[in-house]
C-alpha cells in the first residue's frame, strides 16, 4: 500500500491523476510528497481505519481522509468529496 503522504498527495490534488474508473499506476516521489502536503494528525479509530486530518497547504482549506484496512480511501478536503482505492502496485 502507498505511505499517508502518498494517499495524501492524492487526494489533496498535489499528484496528476486521470478521473477514471479504470486501474491506474501513479508514481509519488515520497520526500516531495512528505513536503507538499506538510504536517497532518493521524489516528486509528475503533474499526481499524486509518484517520488523516489537517489543513492544505495551498488553500488553507480543511482535510479529512479515512483509509479502510482494504485501501477505500475517502473523506473530504475543503467542498470536495474524494473516494478512491490504493493498492500495491504488481
Amino acid at each position: 500500500m502507498m505511505t499517508m503522504n502518498a494517499i495524501l498527495a492524492v487526494a489533496l490534488g498535489l499528484t496528476p491523476v486521470n478521473y477514471s474508473d479504470a486501474p491506474q499506476t501513479i508514481r509519488v516521489d515520497e520526500a516531495q510528497a512528505a513536503k507538499q502536503v506538510g504536517h497532518y494528525v493521524q489516528s486509528v479509530d475503533s474499526k481499524g481505519r486509518t484517520r488523516l486530518s489537517g489543513f492544505d497547504r495551498r488553500s488553507g482549506s480543511p482535510y479529512e481522509v479515512t483509509v479502510d484496512q482494504s485501501g477505500n480511501v475517502q473523506g473530504t478536503v475543503g467542498p470536495w468529496y474524494v473516494t478512491f482505492k490504493v493498492e500495491a502496485a504488481s
